[in-house]
């Protein structure tokens, strides 16, 4: 079996920084849910951004997998040579 190298990604604070969109997005979000009077209104709202959190996390996983067969096809194709 051949032995690899294990290589460690270290992030930075600034590759999970808010983009300007992302912080004009989450003040809107925001001052909306504080404004709701009705709990009807709330629980629609709050139901939605649970969709779009889950619908995100399935984008991401389904980017994640991608790289990694992308690597992992790489680094056959190299011990294969």
């Amino acid at each position: 079996m051949s032995s690899f190298e294990l290589i460690e990604y270290k992030f930075s604070p600034d590759d999970f920084s808010l983009s300007l969109e992302d912080e004009f997005l989450l003040a809107k979000l925001t001052k909306e849910l504080q404004a709701v009077d009705d709990i009807e209104v709330l629980r629609i709202g709050a139901l939605k951004l649970l969709e779009l959190s889950v619908h995100r996390q399935a984008i991401i996983r389904s980017l994640i997998t991608k790289l990694a067969n992308l690597e992992a096809n790489v680094i056959k194709t190299y011990y294969e040579e």
